[in-house]
């Protein structure tokens, strides 16, 4: 998944959830991402994960790392 503006992972999840159901897929499926930037800038990175369970549509679990080390940095939350 590539986007020059703002790239949405729920877009690319619901995308998956629809070939799911129209080619019976079931198991597990995953995808990670980055949030990148082509020059410096505060702030503008970032990135995760998301796990599918393809028979459901539900979520097994996700991560987003955007202001991650910065909360944890400032004392924010427990890793």
């Amino acid at each position: 998944m590539r986007d020059d503006v703002t790239g949405d992972p729920e877009r690319l999840i619901q995308f998956v959830k629809r070939c799911a159901a129209a080619f019976s897929l079931t198991g597990r499926w995953g995808f990670q991402y980055a949030n990148t930037c082509s020059r410096p800038r505060l702030d503008s990175f970032g990135g995760g994960a998301h796990v599918l369970d393809l028979a459901t549509g539900e979520t097994i679990g996700w991560t987003y790392t955007d202001g991650w080390l910065a909360e944890l940095w400032t004392g924010g939350t427990d890793a």
